[in-house]
């Protein structure tokens, strides 16, 4: 039943301006706070770079020791592999041997994790007398060639030809487990916990696990490279373990304030892949740390002179730091710099400031300066002998991958029933002051600023007399049509004031640099689909505190930030309506139909061309959620009464009542497969027991 309400329409304004006023910033600077994607993104890169900022380098040897138990336990969570069976069963067999003048290879297969084979190359000298010391060689992000990179092969050899053991392999949707980056890409494994360049270190792990068993290798000697995704490897294994004794990372990494800065409009390579996007690294780790954490172990930092990616003057300042730092251990002379005026990658003045790196610190030759590479003849790259899965039968890691995934989502539960939105969701940003006078007119533009350097807009509708209080509402299309759909017109008419909203990401407030903005945020160790519920948030303080609100979302980014909206909503949320929205994040893992494409692999040209469009946006996915919340947990949060409207499954799909039920919770309908005239329906009870 309608409900009639008297007065003048403008108390509302002015109760709200009062609310939205009470004890928050100064006015006139938030009020001026810009709109747009430019902002989006400066007030992203502006956090990062104050995250960065703030975090306080070691300066002597005792910090550095007291500091690497807390950073080492940091990276291993954000890594996440550790929640990965250890120890592996590799299953290790040989599959060939190629013999050349001076050294040999032994073509490996061995399993990661069940379903998930690796191939790889040992490299050996061709007469070993006792025990000899052993690279392991990280590939880094090269699709087709990977482990059989003419480069790289160059350098097994030579290592080979010297002395020295080297282990390679192929990273997963490479080389002989590719070609896909969107195989690579795994994004099934982060509501469990586990980062991209979790599945890296722990298949990097895997093979040291192998190289440590095998009884040529003097366990005293090893060693660690690999060039660009393979030198952030090297950074970080090293950073880890211990059992890695000389490092070089080769175009690797830089200061990464400068890389997240050059990146941003690059959308970081559109997100291709994920391994330098490490969860919550930047609130306690730059690339110094990485340094600090290797101290005083030797260091030789190898970067190209002109890299898009890796700004020169970035590494120079890692390495000042690393003259500074390891002349606090005494150990001056174990860190170096090499910059080859030759582009990204690992080409032969990189290779020799290699040779001669390893041979002075695990064979005591020379002084550590370039050792000369003689003529070097690698096999082609796509070589039939240098196989070692048969011909023609690339072997995707995703099925793998997707099951352990499944198996770990099915492992986890979170803590409890209740949860602590604060707590779980995170401190809300600090709230600005709305200073903006609203004028009697019952339809307006109002901008709502969120931050200090961020406002977001909003279509504010008012009904006859003074309202019950106010929906916030939002809408994949934008705030127009949020603001026409039959849900916020019906409240309208019953009274309701409406404020749809463009949140960050939507709307006028649409992010094409998709792919950075995933990659901040999740360095920062934010989910940006939690801030647009903070924006959401922000527009009920400024417009309808101390009243009560509603919320109404329809499509799957708008209705998953209203879910973690509904959680932080309080006691003054009185209902809620989400349509065409997901209802657990399970549904971002078992995706029976679209996980099938992402298997796809591709010839050595046409990878480049992978579609991504049937994925779960990456920016949807928070990381290590599953141990805290699902999203039934946040629907039922506030305890308000709420109505779903046509849930959607992992592959897109309408969900049927039966699967969408076992996720609702107590007290709010469901409306399945359904039309809006039936949808209305029970949206009409709603209000009414809502009043």
């Amino acid at each position: 039943m309608r409900r009639r309400t008297t007065g003048n329409d403008r108390g509302f304004s002015r109760r709200a301006l009062l609310v939205g006023a009470a004890g928050l910033a100064p006015a006139g600077r938030a009020a001026r706070a810009p709109v747009g994607e430019q902002a989006v993104l400066d007030n992203l890169e502006r956090r990062a770079r104050e995250a960065l900022a703030s975090i306080r380098h070691a300066r002597t040897a005792a910090e550095a020791d007291e500091a690497r138990p807390r950073l080492r336990r940091l990276l291993r969570e954000s890594l996440g592999f550790e929640k990965l069976p250890w120890p592996p069963e590799l299953g290790v067999r040989t599959v060939g041997e190629l013999r050349e003048r001076g050294y040999r290879i032994e073509k490996l297969v061995w399993e990661t994790l069940p379903g998930v084979p690796v191939p790889a190359h040992l490299y050996l000298p061709e007469k070993l007398s006792g025990k000899a010391p052993a690279i392991l060689f990280y590939t880094g992000h090269w699709w087709p060639d990977s482990k059989s990179r003419e480069n790289f092969q160059a350098f097994c050899i030579n290592m080979a030809r010297l002395g020295f053991m080297v282990l390679t392999f192929d990273a997963f949707g490479q080389g002989e487990r590719g070609v896909s980056r969107r195989d690579h890409r795994r994004t099934e494994f982060l509501p469990a916990g586990v980062s991209q360049q979790g599945l890296a270190e722990y298949e990097t792990r895997c093979a040291l696990e192998y190289l440590w068993s095998r009884p040529e290798v003097d366990r005293e000697r090893i060693g660690m490279t690999g060039a660009s995704g393979g030198g952030y490897n090297t950074w970080i294994t090293a950073a880890l373990d211990d059992r890695i004794r000389v490092a070089v990372p080769v175009v690797g990494t830089s200061d990464f304030y400068e890389q997240i800065h050059v990146c941003r409009p690059l959308d970081w390579y559109r997100a291709v892949e994920h391994c330098h996007f490490v969860p919550r690294l930047i609130r306690y780790a730059d690339n110094y740390e990485f340094v600090a954490m290797t101290a005083p172990r030797p260091l030789l930092i190898v970067a190209a002179l002109e890299d898009q990616s890796f700004p020169i003057e970035g590494v120079r300042k890692v390495y000042r730091y690393g003259r500074e730092i390891y002349g606090a251990y005494g150990a001056a002379g174990k860190v170096a710099f090499y910059q080859d005026p030759a582009p990204h990658g690992y080409q032969q003045k990189k290779r020799e400031a290699a040779y001669g790196w390893f041979l002075k610190w695990l064979m005591d030759r020379g002084a550590g300066g370039p050792f000369p590479e003689p003529a070097t003849e690698p096999r082609r790259w796509d070589d039939p002998a240098l196989r070692c899965f048969p011909p023609a039968e690339n072997r995707p890691a995703g099925p793998g991958f997707v099951a352990m995934a499944e198996r770990l989502a099915r492992e986890v539960r979170p803590a409890g029933r209740q949860i602590d939105p604060e707590t779980a969701l995170g401190a809300a940003p600090r709230r600005q002051r709305f200073d903006s006078k609203l004028s009697a007119a019952r339809r307006q533009r109002v901008t709502v600023p969120v931050e200090e350097d961020l406002a977001v807009p909003a279509l504010l509708l008012r009904p006859e007399g003074e309202p019950r209080g106010l929906l916030v509402a939002a809408d994949d299309r934008g705030k127009d049509e949020a603001a026409v759909s039959p849900f916020t017109r019906e409240a309208l008419r019953e009274g309701w004031a409406v404020a749809a909203v463009d949140p960050r990401g939507i709307g006028e407030m649409a992010v094409t640099k998709r792919g950075w903005m995933f990659a901040v945020s999740l360095l920062l160790g934010e989910n940006f689909v939690w801030r647009q519920a903070q924006d959401l948030l922000a527009v009920r303080d400024a417009l309808g505190r101390g009243r009560g609100f509603a919320l109404y979302a329809r499509g799957h980014n708008a209705a998953l930030a209203a879910a973690y909206a509904v959680a932080a909503g309080g006691q003054e949320l009185r209902w809620f309506v989400l349509q065409d929205g997901f209802l657990t994040y399970h549904a971002f893992i078992s995706r029976p139909a679209s996980a099938r494409a992402s298997f796809q692999l591709f010839g050595a040209e046409d990878f480049r061309r992978d579609v991504y469009d049937r994925e779960i946006p990456y920016h949807y996915v928070p990381f290590d959620v599953l141990r805290r919340f699902d999203l039934p947990q946040l629907l039922a949060a506030a305890g308000a009464r709420g109505l779903v409207v046509n849930p959607i499954d992992g592959d897109w799909r309408q969900m049927v009542e039966g699967e969408a039920r076992r996720w609702v919770p107590a007290g709010v309908e469901l409306a399945c497969r359904t039309g809006m005239a039936a949808a209305m329906q029970k949206f009409r009870r709603l209000l009414s027991s809502s009043a």
